[in-house]
């Protein structure tokens, strides 16, 4: 920043251990949403350009690291398509109840209606599980 004609460098707060714990379960819920969807978007079939998407907020921490909340799409699908799901949420939703069932959409909601505030040591564990599930060639 400039002030008073001194550069004064930004200073950036140290993460703490909980951001990293949530930054390292963000990565590895991704990459386990994908790798469970054999690396290929889950409309398309394509295997370029994937992203994993919630189909409940990520700003919901009751289903923010749960795996049936997380699709494999390519960035088309996600986001940049007329139809995507972002710009078509009714539509999706529609699409993923017959793809994954009206039960288990259902049962979702539910959890995702339900408040959690995570503990450090239940994220560590966590963090621990999803270790544990990333295919080594991943």
């Amino acid at each position: 920043m400039f002030k008073k004609g001194i550069w004064r460098k930004a200073v950036r707060k140290a993460k703490t251990t909980r951001r990293k714990l949530r930054d390292q379960l963000d990565k590895l819920w991704a990459i386990l949403v994908k790798q469970r969807a054999g690396w290929k978007c889950e409309k398309s079939g394509e295997t370029t350009y994937l992203n994993s998407h919630h189909i409940f907020s990520r700003s919901n921490l009751s289903v923010r690291w749960d795996l049936d909340n997380g699709i494999c799409l390519t960035a088309g699908w996600h986001l940049l398509k007329k139809e995507s799901i972002h710009k078509s949420p009714i539509e999706f939703i529609e699409w993923l109840k017959e793809k994954r069932g009206i039960e288990w959409y259902e049962n979702l909601r539910k959890k995702a209606n339900r408040i959690k505030k995570w503990t450090i040591p239940e994220l560590e564990v966590l963090v621990e599980e999803f270790k544990k599930g990333v295919k080594k060639d991943a």
